[in-house]
């Protein structure tokens, strides 16, 4: 039953719009479908990497845990406000938007650093994850497994906001091209200050 109860936390904790969602239908819209998947490549790395930070220690961590968020929160709101700049400025999609490379290293870095600027991942698995926690068994493989649940649920649902609004896109993008480069640009742009002020 506990499986069942993390899997549905994990959904409702997905399905929120946060500065993840924001980058992956920014891109989405802009760029195609493509982009928005690289972006959930690029959010389930940085998954990883907190999963591991937590499973290796995270009372060792602890201490300084606070200091190292605040920093990368400040680094990652600056980068989305300054990619939601871009955005609002450019007057067309990219020429080069049907043919970004397989493993574009652009957007998977995006996702990569909105995901690990983004306090509700830190908040999420440092604070949820332990409550289903037996302390009898091993703490960290159950840490990597709930992990592993929560990165699943992200990938699937994340990737169902790039499929739809990269559709969407190419229906509407001869029409709305402006506004739609506006659209996201204030998105990126208003979440970046969102977690510079949070």
């Amino acid at each position: 039953m506990e499986i069942i109860y993390f899997i549905i936390a994990s959904f409702l904790v997905v399905i929120v719009p946060g500065p993840t969602v924001s980058l992956i239908i920014a891109n989405s819209l802009k760029f195609g479908i493509r982009a928005g998947i690289l972006n959930v490549v690029g959010t389930q790395l940085g998954l990883i990497f907190l999963i591991i930070l937590l499973a290796l220690g995270f009372k060792a961590i602890s201490p300084f845990l606070e200091d190292v968020i605040k920093i990368v929160r400040i680094i990652g709101a600056f980068y989305l406000m300054i990619l939601g700049y871009l955005s609002f400025t450019t007057k067309n999609f990219s020429k080069n938007s049907h043919s970004i490379k397989k493993f574009d290293k652009k957007f998977i870095l995006q996702g990569l650093i909105v995901i690990l600027s983004n306090p509700k991942a830190f908040l999420f698995l440092g604070a949820f994850i332990p409550q289903f926690i037996d302390i009898t068994q091993k703490i960290e493989n159950q840490i990597i497994f709930f992990g592993i649940l929560f990165m699943i649920v992200g990938a699937i649902f994340d990737g169902m906001y790039a499929i739809v609004f990269g559709k969407f896109r190419e229906i509407i993008i001869n029409k709305y091209i402006k506004i739609l480069n506006k659209l996201g640009g204030s998105l990126l742009f208003f979440v970046g200050f969102w977690l510079l002020i949070y």
